[in-house]
Parts: structure tokens; C-alpha cells; sequence
């Protein structure tokens, strides 16, 4: 799959040199093109949305919204087939490459080695990229887990809302996920999901996170792994009563007491030294008592 912008010699070109593969359009340039356009700001949210969904029920609704606001930009739209500017429609796996960003980024890097001749232009290149190779090489090396820093952390952040749904099996590797009052079918087996991002993706999405934690029966787990004894960690136990209530930061605010008889903050009843009965175990009174007894 190519993703370049609406350029028609560069579409023109892939057809002609790579006949079978897809030309798809980035739609950050197409939405730089809505603006030119002087589109409203909620038009171009819905065609974010619209572009980025992966079901095509999803993908329909946005659509619908455009044209009921703005007919002439949905016919705008319509003159690319969906296909190659929306996910839900591609043909083609995408993942989450919806931009060329990658290039825009490489062409600011590029910005002033392009003034160079070009044998040091290309020095240039080629100096970079070995040294970007060589950093993520060594970044690599020192990686001793199957996924990638990435692909850890987009999981981590799925996780988080995961188990908050229930998964009901249907087989051995086939779950009914409930989520909310939605439904949706994951098939381990198969790694497909009703949501469609398991698919597209193939990551696994949040459905199919609980469906394969709940399948954990299955897990094959290293013997090293099963010999481990995980102990629970070194605390120093503190002498005393322990506290119940939490410690108050020192940017909170803290309410102040108020005196029930004189109605003033800052004291109570007990201390109380501006009421004109003193309460028998104020300081005020016990001063005086011990007065009268010397």
C-alpha cells in the first residue's frame, strides 16, 4: 500500500509501476485541504472520526452528520472512493498508518542538508540514517522481551479499561465479551473480533485482552517460570496504634474548628475565652481556680 497526498502524478505513477499494489490518500493532507477550503472546525472533527473508526456501522453515522450539516464538503469527500482515505473501508491493512507523517518528519530533518550539493546532501542522508539505525539497534539489544517498547506500552494503556467488561466463553477459544450493553465476539483462534481492531490492528484490543485472561487455563508457561517462588516484599512493621485516616497534604485546605458558645473560629467550647460563662475546664477557668487555692 502507497499513502502519499491527492498528487495525481504520483497516483498516476503507482498505477503504472506497481499495478497491484493500493494507492491510498494521507488524510492529514486532506484535511489541510478541507481548511483551505474554510470548513468548520466540527466538520473536520466528524471527518477525523469518520476516517479513524473501525467498524463501518461507526464510520456510516459520522458520515450521515456531514451530510445533514454540510453537504458540500460530504460531496467533497465522496469524489475518493472510502477505501483509500478511511480504515473501516480499506482493502488493505493500514494499522495506524492514516498519515505520512514519517516523511513531513524526514523532510524537516532534510530542510537545510537540500540546499547542499548533492553527493553532500546524500552523505548527509546517509550519516543520519546509520547513526538512527545504530541507536535503535542498541536500544533493541538491551530489549529481553518478545514486544517492543511500543507495542508494551499501546497494550498498558488497554489493559487499564479491560477488566472492566466481562467475557462469557462460548468454546475453548471463543469468548462473548459484554461491554456496557454491547456484545462482541472474539475468536482467539482466529484473532478477530467483532470491534474490528484485533483484525486491523492485529494487536490485541480491549475485548480480547479479557477474553485471553480469562483463557488462561491455556497459557504455556516456562518451567523456570513455574519454579519461582515470588516471596511478598521486606516492610518494617511500625510500633503503635496505626492510623486510620490519611495523611492531609499541605495543599489542602483544613477547616478550621468554631467555638459553639462565642460562634468565632480558631478554638472550641473547651478553650473558650470570650464567653461570658466560662466553661468549667477551660484554661481560663482552671487559672483561676489554681489562683484561689494558692
Amino acid at each position: 500500500m502507497f499513502l502519499p497526498d491527492r498528487l495525481k502524478a504520483i497516483a498516476n505513477g503507482i498505477a503504472k509501476v506497481f499495478p497491484e499494489c493500493y494507492h491510498s490518500i494521507c488524510i492529514y493532507h486532506l484535511e489541510k485541504n478541507l481548511k483551505q477550503r474554510r470548513v468548520r472546525s466540527t466538520i473536520i472533527n466528524l471527518f477525523q472520526s469518520a476516517a479513524r473508526v473501525y467498524l463501518q456501522s461507526e464510520f456510516d453515522d459520522f458520515i450521515s452528520q456531514i451530510v445533514v450539516v454540510d453537504k458540500k464538503t460530504f460531496n467533497y469527500l465522496i469524489e475518493e472512493p472510502p477505501g483509500r482515505r478511511d480504515r473501516s473501508h480499506s482493502p488493505r491493512r493500514r494499522y495506524d498508518m492514516l498519515t505520512t507523517n514519517i516523511v513531513e518528519s524526514m523532510n524537516n530533518v532534510l530542510r537545510r542538508a537540500r540546499e547542499l550539493p548533492l553527493l553532500t546532501m546524500m552523505d548527509f542522508i546517509q550519516e543520519k540514517l546509520q547513526s538512527w539505525f545504530y541507536e535503535r539497534r542498541t536500544t533493541a539489544e538491551g530489549i529481553f522481551r518478545e514486544l517492543s517498547n511500543w507495542a508494551e506500552a499501546t497494550l498498558e494503556e488497554k489493559i487499564k479499561p479491560a477488566f472492566t467488561f466481562r467475557a462469557l466463553p462460548i468454546d475453548q477459544l471463543k469468548f462473548n465479551v459484554k461491554e456496557g450493553g454491547m456484545e462482541f465476539i472474539v475468536d482467539l483462534d482466529k484473532r478477530t473480533c467483532d470491534c474490528s481492531e484485533f483484525q486491523l490492528d492485529e494487536i490485541p484490543c480491549e475485548h480480547a485482552i479479557v477474553a485471553i485472561e480469562s483463557d488462561s487455563t491455556t497459557w504455556v508457561i516456562p518451567d523456570t517460570i513455574k519454579l519461582e517462588i515470588t516471596k511478598p516484599p521486606d516492610a518494617k512493621v511500625m510500633l503503635g496504634k496505626r492510623q486510620k485516616n490519611r495523611h492531609v497534604s499541605g495543599t489542602e485546605f483544613k477547616m478550621e474548628p468554631r467555638c459553639g458558645r462565642c460562634k468565632r473560629y480558631g478554638h472550641n467550647r473547651t478553650n473558650c475565652t470570650n464567653s461570658a460563662v466560662v466553661h468549667p475546664y477551660a484554661r481560663k477557668y482552671r487559672e483561676k481556680m489554681i489562683d484561689y487555692i494558692q
